[in-house]
């Protein structure tokens, strides 16, 4: 076994620990309830909602499966979430390494998933936001395999990866997109008594990059369809989706916390999921679940990805020019979109500019000496801002010292309410099928 392996293992165990560390006793946030709810809904009756009916159904579905497999607790809610979050590790490790030609740079990006606070906070809660890095990851990985020896396998393999993405949330299909460039690009190449011939490459590409990913998300609405509805109705429910996509501003009256995509690497943004459980007591407790970006590595971002993508067109490099290509497709459109962006999509981003951030730091010039001490003490001081921001993540930021008594004050009290400038999404209401 390599050493690069057994890094990379020891990597996703402590990812793992720092996924599971006191779930059990994390208290249930509202959004997880309504997942729960939502999943039953959805897979019995077909019925969308009441949360998030806006996404196709395969969160409903993965997390019905497991609620009857292992109850209702932590692993039928979360235990989806926390395998994707720990699995994201070594993806993004195997995509780097493929892309960027380099196991330091690989292993860099893969620590910087494992202990960012908003990888860990998502891979500890129900919602779906954690799936938009794994099934990416996961089809750009086959189709990488693919390019190595073409065998048509890899492409189904990662036409139900993409499926799987495209089923969680819409925009799985800007990666998508990159991936198919890339793998027109590079398939170029392909040996002719290997791959058969052009025509019959861009038949196998269609087939498994866009008719199988399309029929897996089709297959989803298996249950609404079970409601009575014909096939005829499914664009017109596809329509209601896409606008309350739109022009969705949240489910409260006005927009909390930082919602605006730009912001993300310019300036330090959080996540804050604040809640009350009443089963704690009387008046019930208040828990406060604050994902803080690393400024460390959130503000490196931008200047990565501009040097990223000078090296990669000086070098005519596709490697580094495609994942460029990964992070401009996929956080663009959220930077222009017309309503609220809040910080939790970043995860659909942020495996990619991780990428550029662990290929940066080991790029500055100097000598091989000089740039070892350098990376050594930027990723000590990541780990050590890590543990800091640790407890907040997983709702116990009271007991942090000396700010730890004033921070859960601090974010019940302060004026980040804004009154929305957004016009509400409309709500389809759909009959009842008999």
């Amino acid at each position: 076994m390599s050493s690069f392996t057994i890094r990379l293992m020891l990597l996703t165990l402590a990812g793992l620990l720092l996924r599971t560390l006191w779930l059990p006793s994390q208290p249930v946030s509202f959004d997880d309830y309504m997942v729960g709810i939502t999943a039953i809904n959805g897979v019995e009756s077909g019925q969308l909602g009441p949360t998030m009916w806006n996404h196709p159904g395969l969160r409903n579905i993965l997390v019905y499966g497991a609620m009857k497999l292992f109850g209702s607790g932590v692993v039928g809610i979360k235990g989806w979430n926390v395998l994707f979050g720990s699995l994201t590790i070594p993806l993004l490790a195997a995509v780097t390494r493929r892309l960027l030609q380099s196991e330091r740079v690989a292993l860099t990006a893969a620590f910087l998933w494992a202990v960012e606070p908003l990888a860990i906070d998502f891979s500890r809660q129900a919602i779906n936001d954690i799936y938009l890095a794994f099934f990416p990851l996961l089809g750009i990985y086959l189709v990488l395999r693919y390019l190595d020896d073409y065998r048509p396998v890899w492409l189904i393999l990662a036409g139900i990866a993409w499926g799987g993405g495209l089923a969680s949330k819409w925009s799985a299909l800007f990666p998508l997109l990159v991936t198919g460039l890339h793998l027109l690009w590079q398939g170029r190449r392909a040996p002719a008594e290997v791959a058969g011939g052009a025509a019959s490459r861009l038949f196998c590409y269609a087939a498994t990059l866009v008719v199988l990913p399309a029929t897996l998300y089709l297959l989803t609405f298996l249950p609404w369809f079970g409601r009575g509805y014909s096939l005829a109705e499914w664009p017109a429910l596809q329509q209601s989706m896409y606008l309350e996509t739109k022009l969705h501003t949240g489910y409260h009256e006005t927009i909390v916390g930082d919602h605006l995509a730009w912001e993300w690497f310019v300036k330090p943004v959080t996540f804050r999921d604040l809640f009350f459980n009443a089963s704690d007591g009387a008046m019930g407790k208040m828990t406060l679940l604050l994902a803080v970006a690393d400024p460390l590595v959130w503000l490196l971002v931008l200047p990565a990805v501009g040097l990223l993508l000078y090296r990669g067109w000086r070098e005519r490099s596709a490697g580094k020019l495609t994942v460029c290509l990964f992070f401009l497709l996929s956080y663009l459109p959220l930077v222009v979109a017309r309503r609220p962006i809040w910080v939790n999509t970043a995860l659909s981003v942020l495996p990619f500019a991780q990428m550029t951030v662990a290929w940066l730091i080991w790029s500055i010039g100097g000598g091989e000496r000089f740039r070892n001490r350098l990376a050594g003490a930027w990723l000590a001081a990541v780990l050590l801002v890590s543990v800091a921001l640790y407890l907040p993540v997983i709702g116990k930021g009271e007991l942090l010292p000396v700010i730890g008594p004033s921070l859960m004050g601090r974010f019940a009290d302060e004026p980040h309410y804004e009154k929305t400038p957004y016009l509400p999404a409309p709500q389809q209401q759909w009959p009842e099928r008999r």
